[in-house]
């Protein structure tokens, strides 16, 4: 078969060791294309043929080679028959879609429609997709964030002050969750909590007045600010941290300082976690498509590796609820 492999949305560390550990497995038998730019490749017909040896010097590294877009490929009718009559013309038996909820949905909008062939695996540092307990990335970007923060904490501490960690996370507030439990933060801010800022002030003073500093971590989707949105309707997030920190300067008087990580928490090398996760939902994703079982999407579930129908995760997220909603409120609830 010619199967075409393509990362979607925004750029995980693990990408990589996915594309390549599948790669390998599947060039025993199978010719397997590169669909370059995720589905925007697709409308360009950037797809070339590539080997294991092609992928072997970028696998452990951060980033994803076969790079990534976040094109929309069923955005309007003129878009879905170009889309459909590249498909046809490329000849590509199966497409592996590795990307977030909006990329995986345009994998089962693709096998719906009856375009493709196609397997997920998910990937985001915002750990959000439906169905999976954990998502390739996510435990990069949150060791990441936990190290910034720790080291930001040092001057904090030295000079007495405020901090705010903003980091990603635009529906789901997962990275702040465990960011926040593992570093023991004051307060913690996630999308799924709202909470008045007076709120915020008033706690980070009594902490700053037993110790003479405080830290709040927070994610960067509690406020969105406008602006132009991407082509799955998204806005471009970013900026809360820099807003809260004044805000609880003025309502404390004490000097307090933010800092934003952004995207280098998702530039780094995949840890030993993304890695091994990465293979496993590889291997999974080859005998998928060995046995003929498509239109599925592979996913971590109590440490095991399963699959589910791809339609299940369309128009979901998985959002901090539960048992971790639960441990938020114990530390940060009211």
């Amino acid at each position: 078969m010619r199967i075409g492999i393509l990362t979607g949305g925004g750029d995980a560390p693990g990408l990589n060791i996915a594309v390549y550990t599948l790669t390998k497995l599947l060039e025993r038998k199978h010719e397997v294309y590169a669909i370059f730019h995720g589905w925007r490749g697709i409308l360009d017909k950037e797809v070339r043929r590539v080997t294991s040896k092609d992928l072997i010097d970028f696998a452990f590294t951060g980033g994803t080679f076969i790079r990534t877009s976040r094109t929309n490929p069923f955005k309007d009718e003129a878009r879905v028959e170009t889309f459909a009559r590249n498909l046809k013309e490329l000849g590509l038996d199966v497409i592996v879609a590795i990307g977030g909820d909006d990329t995986l949905s345009a994998a089962a909008q693709t096998q719906a429609r009856g375009l493709a062939n196609v397997v997920g695996i998910p990937k985001t540092i915002d750990n959000d997709v439906y169905g999976t307990d954990y998502t390739i990335g996510f435990d990069t970007a949150v060791n990441e964030a936990i190290r910034v923060t720790e080291s930001f904490k040092t001057t904090l501490i030295s000079h007495e002050r405020i901090g705010i960690v903003e980091v990603m996370g635009r529906e789901a507030g997962w990275i702040a969750l465990f960011t926040g439990l593992a570093t023991m933060a004051d307060f913690v801010l996630i999308p799924e909590r709202p909470v008045n800022w007076d709120v915020v002030a008033n706690r980070v003073k009594e902490v700053y007045r037993d110790r003479g500093w405080a830290l709040v971590v927070v994610s960067e989707g509690i406020k969105e600010y406008g602006g132009p949105r991407d082509e799955f309707g998204h806005s471009r997030l970013g900026g809360v941290g820099n807003e809260l920190a004044q805000y609880i300067e003025k309502i404390t008087g004490f000097e307090t300082r933010a800092v934003v990580p952004g995207h280098i928490i998702r530039g780094v090398a995949p840890t030993a976690f993304d890695r091994v996760l990465a293979v496993r939902f590889a291997t999974e994703t080859h005998s998928l498509i060995e046995d003929g079982d498509f239109s599925k999407m592979v996913a971590y579930r109590n440490g095991d590796i399963v699959n589910i129908p791809i339609t299940e995760i369309l128009g979901k997220n998985r959002l901090v609820s539960g048992y971790w909603m639960r441990l938020y409120e114990i530390y940060w609830g009211l």
